[in-house]
């Protein structure tokens, strides 16, 4: 039988959930915020079956392909489902998001297969306790931006995003939004999602972090944890205030990162020469390259 894609929408989010929370990859592609976040943006479809779950996308770079199964990874069987959907619609075998381990696994299950990446697809992995204490001659720079920010602002707090507070943090976005407008489509779809997940914010089941000076929010942090990595989805600060970025990331590990958090992996740079460079300011352990591998 031939997968029967259909629309991904909220609505799939808690039938879904245990899927991602299994899928230990370390990539935001393989989280629920990472999926349903962008599920528009991509065109998200699905499909189940033999309790796998399949995920087709279109990106504009590369027209539709397909995320590795989830439920049966490594299973050339659900693979071979694929290949048999791409057969009967006279089109090229796509998978995307592809880690390195995974890319391993498709080679030998399919030798001859193709495969290519683009820097701005790829995650920056932290360790935890870097973010969490900035320590040492590497990050002194980042210590004294908290510091003056701490100096300048010194009533400032971190609260935890709760129902008390969820207004406050919409306010933040809708005015962020308004005030920041730039000329490419993930930046708009971003802020749209993010005011999305404020307004589900149980049924997304996020982590979230505001930054406040003087009682007014200025920060925000969305995130989630799977397996021994804390996922930072969302970062927006008024940079009004110097030093509200180095702040907002450093205190949003410091209120997530429990017991058996090893890393933090704060996404992608999209290409953006601003966003790389602070990016690599904070000293990745691993650059977490994404392939789309093509089955031939």
């Amino acid at each position: 039988m031939i997968l029967e894609f259909k629309k991904l929408t909220l609505d799939h989010i808690e039938k879904f959930r245990p899927f991602f929370k299994d899928n230990n990859c370390r990539i935001c592609d393989c989280t629920v915020g990472g999926t349903f976040m962008w599920r528009d943006h991509h065109y998200t479809e699905y499909a189940l079956e033999d309790e796998a779950l399949y995920l087709k996308v279109t990106y504009p770079e590369t027209g539709p392909a397909f995320a590795p199964p989830m439920g049966a990874r490594s299973d050339k069987a659900a693979y071979q489902r694929v290949i048999e959907y791409c057969d009967e619609n006279n089109m090229p075998v796509k998978i995307c998001a592809v880690t390195e381990a995974v890319k391993k696994d498709i080679d030998q299950m399919f030798p001859g297969s193709t495969s290519w990446t683009d820097r701005a697809w790829s995650d920056y992995l932290y360790l935890s306790d870097d973010i969490k204490n900035l320590a040492g001659r590497k990050f002194s720079g980042q210590r004294n931006h908290i510091n003056r920010f701490k100096k300048e602002n010194p009533s400032w707090e971190f609260r935890p995003v709760t129902a008390d507070n969820l207004a406050e943090a919409t306010e933040f976005i809708e005015n962020y939004a308004r005030e920041h407008v730039k000329k490419y489509a993930a930046y708009d779809e971003g802020n749209i999602k993010t005011l999305e997940v404020l307004s589900n914010f149980e049924l997304y089941g996020q982590i979230g972090g505001v930054l406040y000076v003087t009682g007014k929010p200025i920060g925000l942090s969305l995130g989630e944890t799977v397996g021994d990595t804390l996922f930072v989805h969302v970062e927006k600060a008024d940079t009004s205030h110097h030093g509200s970025y180095p702040m907002l990331m450093n205190q949003f590990a410091n209120m997530f990162v429990q017991d058996g958090i090893s890393y933090i992996n704060r996404e992608e740079d999209d290409g953006v020469e601003g966003l790389r460079v602070s990016k690599l300011s904070y000293h990745p352990i691993d650059i977490l390259d994404k392939y789309i591998v093509e089955i031939q």
